[in-house]
């Protein structure tokens, strides 16, 4: 004897209504972390030190914990700058792993993400740069 189970029509249709109400805030966080991962490396760009604009940060809202780390682009960005020309994103990804920033996988995965993000750009031969070397100058 086998016992089928009822599906519980109430479940369903507060199921459906919260997911219709989940995707726009899911948007609307994403594009608020865009803005807090913009944010943080224009106070670093600024010359603000990690510390300093982690204070700015948690003076601003000390519920923001998780934006205070640091992040897989901040060496990527250094390494970028360092070199001051985009790079072959082997040659990268190579030099990230030899600086013990971590993983392999992990450092692939954040170059990805971060182009797909437009902090970094793609460049001619699979090259990665920085957004303001593909500005033209007029």
């Amino acid at each position: 004897m086998t016992r089928k189970k009822i599906p519980n029509p109430e479940l369903r249709l507060a199921n459906g209504t919260a997911a219709a109400r989940v995707g726009p805030l899911l948007l609307e966080l994403s594009k608020a972390l865009r803005e807090i991962e913009r944010c943080r490396i224009a106070l670093k760009a600024m010359g603000f030190s990690q510390k300093r604009w982690q204070e700015i940060v948690n003076d601003v809202n000390p519920e923001l914990r998780f934006a205070l780390r640091a992040q897989m682009l901040d060496p990527i960005i250094a390494y970028l700058k360092s070199v001051g020309k985009p790079v072959e994103r082997n040659r990268l990804q190579r030099a990230l792993y030899a600086q013990g920033v971590g993983p392999m996988q992990r450092i692939r995965q954040s170059i990805t993400t971060n182009l797909r993000a437009g902090n970094l750009t793609l460049h001619s031969g699979s090259k990665i740069g920085l957004p303001a070397w593909k500005i033209k100058p007029d």
